[in-house]
């Protein structure tokens, strides 16, 4: 299936998916068809064939944010921004989160805005040498609508994701390494291989164990410890009695790789 503004591709031996946001002349500016777009991409992505995602950019940047001559045009146009805001845009932020398989962002250029979102929707973020990284709906007296209040405390604390969102500082991919907010820093040629490696590494992995995992983490911010607890007894119950256990154990004992199979 082809979608407008962002290339697919599904490496078939491998189960991983690659997507890129293909809006170059607006730096990957997220408008309304990218968001649909995209919301479409995630629901394939949850198809069991797909068992990791790496999310890139085309051009200059990853995305620079939402689209605010769309945005603008609405509102002139009598539109209530809390009416289309969730069901025309955010909306695909949220679906992106939540993707049962494990998704990498790989990031070079501008991540913005929404864009900056847009990354930290995904599990685990890579920069290119170039990357830069903010949150700066302040700087047009705006505040984050996609996600960044949500999203970014839990990837950096809330002492800093509060210093990002009140100043709309912009910080490179050496800062963003030094607070965690992505996983490692390569030459920007060099991104979207190492991504791909490890969008591969993941997908080799025991898909239901992972997506469980995904499932576990996602839920325990609403949770006691002792839910938690449970909420883990249910989740093992299920992958002990995957094929994936079973090969993992074997593979153990006779001190050799496992082949998972997502079964």
């Amino acid at each position: 299936m082809a979608w407008e503004t962002i290339d697919f591709d599904l490496e078939e031996e491998s189960g991983l998916a690659l997507a890129r946001l293909n809006r170059p002349e607006a730096l990957n500016a997220l408008d309304l068809q990218m968001a649909k777009d995209l919301y479409e991409v995630c629901e394939r992505c949850n198809e069991p064939d797909v068992r990791a995602m790496v999310l890139s950019g085309a051009g200059r940047a990853f995305c620079a944010g939402g689209d605010l001559k769309e945005i603008e045009a609405r509102i002139r146009a009598g539109e209530r921004m809390e009416e289309f805001l969730w069901p025309d845009y955010q909306k695909s932020v949220a679906k992106l989160h939540e993707v049962r398989c494990p998704t990498i962002a790989a990031v070079h250029g501008f991540a913005v805005g929404a864009g900056c979102d847009i990354a930290l929707a995904c599990d685990i973020r890579l920069a290119g040498a170039g990357a830069s990284f903010g949150q700066v709906y302040s700087r047009v007296g705006l505040v984050p609508d996609c996600g960044g209040t949500f999203f970014l405390p839990r990837v950096v604390g809330s002492a800093k994701a509060l210093e990002l969102i009140l100043t709309g500082d912009v910080i490179d991919a050496e800062a963003a390494l030094a607070i965690g907010l992505v996983r490692s820093v390569h030459p920007d040629d060099a991104l979207i291989e190492e991504a791909a490696a490890l969008g591969r590494r993941l997908a080799g992995g025991p898909s239901i164990a992972l997506r469980a995992a995904k499932k576990l983490i996602r839920a325990s911010g609403g949770l006691d410890a002792a839910a938690a607890l449970r909420a883990e007894a249910g989740a093992q119950a299920e992958t002990v009695a995957s094929q994936d256990f079973q090969e993992g154990i074997t593979a153990f004992l006779e001190k050799r790789e496992p082949r998972f199979q997502g079964k």
